[in-house]
């Protein structure tokens, strides 16, 4: 009888510590991955890089697709994506003087220019930047750390070019094209 009652206790106890669990998770402003963004302002976006077929822009373009943005060659502004740039480095050695800890860099540079060629934004330059542990007697676990690692970093550039994106009106590029206009 002793047992059942303290497992009645138990009952509200529990119930209070996942309550105030969830009141932490959503007072740290935890939400689930997505793109962050609210919605680009942008109604159609030309879109082209050095390599139309990388990786990035194909991340780009379907994130923009997604956010209901129209590509299209025959759009007032253009976005051009000047290459992803990947660099790899030891950061720390073992005693062994082989590569403990990696550190993984990707950036990538673009512009916003219109139909003139004229740059509206930029260039400018996102980046971002992992560590991974370099476990020289699992190669393949490593190489395939480093690999995920690149991917999302280059969800993390998409990221943040569209955050970049969605902080952009119509309205502020045409009064940026008039500046140009008149500075002529």
């Amino acid at each position: 009888m002793k047992m059942l009652s303290s497992q009645r206790g138990m009952r509200p106890l529990a119930s209070a510590a996942l309550l105030l669990g969830l009141l932490v998770l959503s007072g740290c402003g935890y939400q689930l991955r997505g793109t962050g963004v609210d919605n680009v302002k942008l109604d159609s976006l030309q879109v082209s890089a050095e390599d139309p077929h990388s990786a990035i822009v194909r991340e780009v373009v379907d994130t923009l697709t997604r956010e209901r943005v129209n590509i299209s060659s025959a759009a007032d502004y253009h976005l051009r994506l000047f290459g992803e740039r990947q660099e790899s480095k030891a950061i720390t050695y073992t005693g062994r003087a082989t590569p403990a800890e990696m550190s993984l860099t990707s950036q990538v540079e673009f512009t916003i220019s219109d139909r003139q060629g004229r740059a509206l934004i930029g260039p400018e330059t996102l980046s971002t930047e992992r560590v991974y542990v370099n476990d020289r007697d699992n190669v393949v676990g490593s190489s395939q750390e480093a690999d995920l690692l690149r991917r999302e970093m280059r969800n993390d550039l998409s990221r943040q070019l569209l955050f970049r994106l969605s902080s952009i009106s119509e309205s502020e590029l045409q009064s940026r094209a008039r500046a140009l206009d008149q500075s002529q």
